[in-house]
């Protein structure tokens, strides 16, 4: 098995994102340690199962915009609030693959068992491949802002069997320094 690189599967989601094509490359690239993944790049709210990642992505859409970042580092909690416990705010840090969770919503929390506020994705008690996966989708989303939807299959010790994540770039001057991610747990097609 070879080893996983955060830049071949970052450059690989940044191939997706600008062209909608390859993403069978982006699961070859994890080794296919990553089940069930699927993504969509740009999606509407009819790709979207849960009105929570709706909201979110409606609300993203209402911010000012300098290119195609919305010029806003903090996110209004009252226009959230039906989707808040599935939110995570993730800084961008100095390295190319430095994110940093400055919020893990509650419900996100519970369900994982864990809080990541104040970590970093390499921090996550997940596979090598998850995190790679996690530190690639926002590295690319930084690089090519647009809205990312992904699902994968969760761990089997989470009451959850999918993870569905919408990833939504935030920042200053058209450079994209925070996501806002709506990150919804799924079993047998219902919000847990």
């Amino acid at each position: 098995m070879s080893e996983i690189s955060v830049e071949r599967v970052a450059e690989a989601i940044e191939r997706y994102l600008a062209t909608g094509q390859g993403e069978a490359a982006i699961a070859e690239l994890l080794n296919f340690e990553v089940k069930d993944l699927k993504l969509r790049r740009a999606p509407a709210e009819s790709d979207l199962p849960l009105e929570e990642l709706r909201l979110t992505l409606r609300y993203w859409q209402t911010l000012p915009q300098v290119g195609r970042v919305p010029d806003v580092m903090k996110i209004d909690p009252y226009r959230l609030r039906r989707a808040l416990g599935y939110l995570m705010l993730i800084d961008v840090g100095q390295g190319p693959n430095d994110f940093r969770y400055a919020l893990y919503g509650t419900k996100i929390a519970e369900v994982a068992g864990f809080d990541m506020t104040g970590k970093t994705v390499w921090d996550i008690a997940t596979s090598s491949a998850v995190q790679t996966f996690f530190a690639a989708c926002y590295r690319a989303v930084r690089a090519l802002p647009c809205p990312l939807y992904t699902v994968h299959m969760a761990p089997p010790q989470i009451t959850a069997s999918h993870w569905h994540r919408l990833i939504l770039p935030l920042g200053e001057n058209g450079e994209a320094k925070r996501f806002l991610v709506c990150n919804t747990p799924i079993q047998h097609g219902h919000l847990v």
